[in-house]
């Protein structure tokens, strides 16, 4: 015990003085050396700063957060300036201990934790200063009684479509979608598209972005769009499940999924669209996407990667922001759980003019998280300051309008679930959305963009309407449907016209169920008036209306009347 005295101080002159970046970065203690024996013995690359004290740690991660809200259970209050929740768990994973952090192997692009059985002969041997210390390597990870699977054979993409083709969807992709979703650089793209359709096109990972990019930019292109765009959908997922590419994820095919995903998500059944936005994430988390790079430990063989530029941090975190963004979204809306990562310290996107990426990702953080062993009240509570922060969001863009819509009639359905009745304040923040999306989607579908919530926020608001069931709610019916009517007729798809009779038949079933209970209550009314004799007061009016009277009635007990 005596021993543990003086190691105090020593602790404190040690730690006081000077530390190097990668030893303050993961909060390690650091001998001050050069090299330090902390980074010899986990193949750092020691180096140290000019200034090298406490001030020179990186700035918190979300600096507008106040303090207050960095505690592991903050109170929650209805109105609130920021969305708290997973802005607050992303500040307090910005620093991770040791059994949180994970190692990068650039190399096979592949991301794993510190704690994984893949990583641990390696660390292993790296503490036992082993000369040759074991690579990042799925050793004995099966018996190995088969041998892996082989590559598919694909087709040529420019056996599906021609350059000029491509060259032109590639327009419309980056002018209708791009905007909202940001996860390819346009400048980079079109100079990669141009190399690798002058190399003959391919088979790669690269591929399959292109043949995303083109399948979007066909669909949102009016009808009906390119006549093989089915078969370039089909040739984009052929190469991403093909087990040669698969094995090493990357940024591409995480763009590539994020792609394939909004196809879906606008084209097919829920299901398959949310699948592939966890698919997106999970690939996301395997490329280190959802770290940023100085909370990730590169492997030894990594020391001498080039450092990121600002713009390829930047687009980095624009990618796994939109895969995690339309994730949540869709997610919610479908009512499962979202893809859930363990510790996200990747930064939040920056805002730029003529891009909501951003404001994008402030919606969907703005959703509350599940927490199902919190009170009904909390979660109520939790519910109506969403839904007013989702009111007080500006909108830019008209698909950030519809998505504003999306998540309000979200929350509405679960508030429903809750018996909780909405009082005229939040009816009112709910239709005011509701309505500017409204025109959004009428506008959108008139310009020939069919984002898939075009025709699904307005349904979603009529029956929220009629679910409501107030005069206030009500009043807004009549011109939501006439709104709704004219996206049908304008679409004229089987979708369309299948949402639409289900309004109808809905609000058939709500007239009849009003007119059932007037009935009920004029009924009430008649048998009252028929089993009651008509009451006849006998009154002095000449005493009543006598002011001498006044004082002897005021005096009376009429307490047995």
């Amino acid at each position: 015990m005596s021993t543990g005295i003086p190691s105090v101080p020593h602790k404190k002159r040690q730690r006081a003085r000077k530390a190097c970046v990668p030893c303050r970065q993961r909060k390690r203690r650091c001998d001050g050396a050069n090299p330090c024996g902390m980074c010899v013995s986990y193949a750092y690359k020691c180096h140290y700063d000019e200034q090298g004290d406490p001030a020179t740690l990186p700035a918190p991660l979300i600096p507008e957060i106040p303090d207050s809200t960095r505690s592991i259970s903050p109170p929650r209050t209805r109105m609130v300036a920021k969305p708290p929740s997973i802005r607050t768990k992303i500040l307090l994973n910005s620093t991770q201990c040791a059994a949180d952090q994970g190692v990068f192997d650039a190399a096979k692009s592949r991301y794993m934790g510190l704690s994984s059985a893949v990583a641990f002969a390696r660390s292993l041997g790296i503490e036992l200063q082993s000369a040759n210390p074991p690579h990042l390597h799925s050793f004995a990870w099966n018996c190995g009684l088969r041998s892996e699977e082989k590559s598919n054979t694909h087709c040529a993409l420019h056996d599906l479509i021609t350059k000029e083709e491509t060259f032109h969807f590639t327009q419309i992709y980056f002018s209708a979608i791009h905007p909202v979703f940001d996860v390819v650089d346009p400048e980079h793209f079109k100079k990669s598209v141009e190399s690798y359709w002058n190399d003959g096109c391919k088979v790669s990972a690269f591929g399959a972005v292109v043949g995303g990019i083109i399948a979007l930019g066909s669909l949102f292109s009016g009808r009906p769009g390119h006549p093989r765009e089915l078969e370039i959908v089909q040739y984009a997922k052929n190469v991403l499940e093909d087990p040669t590419f698969s094995r090493l994820p990357s940024a591409e095919q995480v763009s590539a999924w994020v792609l394939r995903t909004l196809y879906l998500r606008a084209t097919t059944r829920p299901h398959a669209a949310w699948l592939a936005s966890c698919v997106t994430i999970h690939l996301a988390e395997a490329s280190a996407l959802h770290h940023e790079v100085e909370n990730v430990e590169l492997t030894a063989n990594d020391k001498a990667l080039p450092p990121r530029t600002k713009k390829i941090t930047e687009r980095a975190r624009r990618l796994f922001w939109c895969a995690w963004s339309i994730n949540s979204i869709l997610s919610y809306d479908y009512g499962r759980s979202s893809a859930s990562l363990g510790g996200i310290s990747c930064k939040l996107p920056t805002k730029s003019d003529g891009n909501y990426t951003a404001q994008l990702v402030d919606l969907a953080l703005i959703i509350p998280p599940a927490n199902t062993e919190a009170s009904k009240e909390t979660r109520v509570a939790d519910l109506l300051q969403a839904l007013t922060l989702v009111y007080e969001t500006p909108d830019e863009h008209n698909f950030l309008s519809l998505v504003k819509a999306d998540l309000c009639n979200s929350f509405y359905r679960r508030l429903r679930l809750f018996n909780y009745t909405l009082d005229s304040e939040v009816v009112f923040q709910l239709t005011t959305v509701c309505n500017h999306a409204l025109s959004a989607a009428y506008d959108l579908v008139e310009r020939k963009l069919p984002w898939w919530n075009v025709l699904s926020a307005p349904f979603q608001y009529i029956c929220v309407l009629l679910a409501i069931n107030t005069s206030e709610s009500l009043a807004n019916v009549a011109k939501a449907k006439n709104i709704f009517d004219r996206i049908v007729s304008n679409l004229n798809t089987h979708m369309a016209i299948e949402a639409q009779n289900t309004i109808k038949l809905l609000l058939q079933d709500s007239i009849k169920k009003k007119r059932q209970e007037l009935t009920d209550l004029e009924a009430a009314d008649q048998a009252g008036t028929a089993s009651e004799a008509p009451f006849t007061a006998e009154i002095d009016w000449d005493v009543l209306l006598d002011p001498s009277h006044a004082l002897h009635l005021m005096q009376q007990d009429f307490s047995s009347f």
